[in-house]
């Protein structure tokens, strides 16, 4: 995919990091490198083991801000967008946040996932927002031969980037994004970014529009059940 997203998520594929920094072009608005985040991720109520600490905040322009997001512990390293930045020659900021255990004060299930680690069994995760946006994703799958997909559309989630004060436990937002259905393939899942009434979101409607004009087979949820660990069940919409 060669277009502007609105979050980039490297993950499993830390080439496509360079894919996502050829989008930074110009160092005139806020560039700003996050290190230490914490990450709160959540679909269908529950925690998604797929955390990121590392984020490069832009403006992709005409108003559009844009993040990319390392995996915590991935491949991918934010040493790698220290050194392609020195090399284009871009100015940035960096904030880097301090680790603060505290687990004298923390409860048992802060602790737990503190030690949380990734799922390897968790797809590879993409966010979409535009339409044009969920068209390269899908037209990727369909290159590769898939061409059936499970759609969640009422399933809903966020993603929030946080850092903790180290005088108590407050925690403090940095960025963000609602999640409003999931569409799950063979190779990927896609999350429909759905940010309050922000004009290039996609209703539910113009989502499987989408999908059904580019030749995909979709199997329609209508109730919640979803295991963020099988979540493409393969099986062709059936035809009433």
């Amino acid at each position: 995919m060669n277009r502007n997203l609105d979050v980039w998520a490297i993950q499993k594929y830390p080439k496509e990091l360079y894919t996502a920094l050829e989008n930074v072009k110009t160092d005139t608005g806020d560039l700003i490198l996050f290190t230490n985040l914490e990450c709160n991720f959540e679909l269908n109520g529950k925690r998604v083991k797929r955390n990121f600490d590392t984020s490069l905040y832009y403006d992709a322009g005409n108003g559009n801000d844009a993040l990319i997001l390392l995996m915590k512990d991935g491949t991918a390293k934010p040493d790698q967008i220290r050194k392609y930045l020195e090399q284009k020659g871009l100015n940035y900021h960096e904030v880097s946040f301090a680790k603060i255990p505290r687990q004298d004060l923390l409860s048992e299930d802060d602790l737990l996932q503190q030690e949380e680690v990734q799922e390897e069994n968790i797809p590879e995760i993409l966010f979409a927002r535009e339409e044009y946006v969920l068209r390269d994703a899908l037209n990727e799958s369909i290159k590769m031969g898939n061409t059936t997909c499970d759609y969640y559309p009422l399933l809903q989630g966020f993603l929030s980037l946080n850092y903790s004060d180290n005088t108590n436990l407050s925690s403090y937002s940095i960025d963000g994004r609602k999640i409003l259905g999931v569409i799950a393939l063979e190779d990927k899942m896609i999350l429909m970014i759905n940010n309050g009434n922000d004009r290039r979101n996609l209703t539910p409607f113009q989502v499987h529009k989408v999908m059904e004009e580019l030749g995909v087979s979709v199997n329609v949820h209508r109730d919640t059940e979803f295991d963020i660990k099988s979540p493409y069940q393969g099986k062709p919409r059936e035809k009433k």
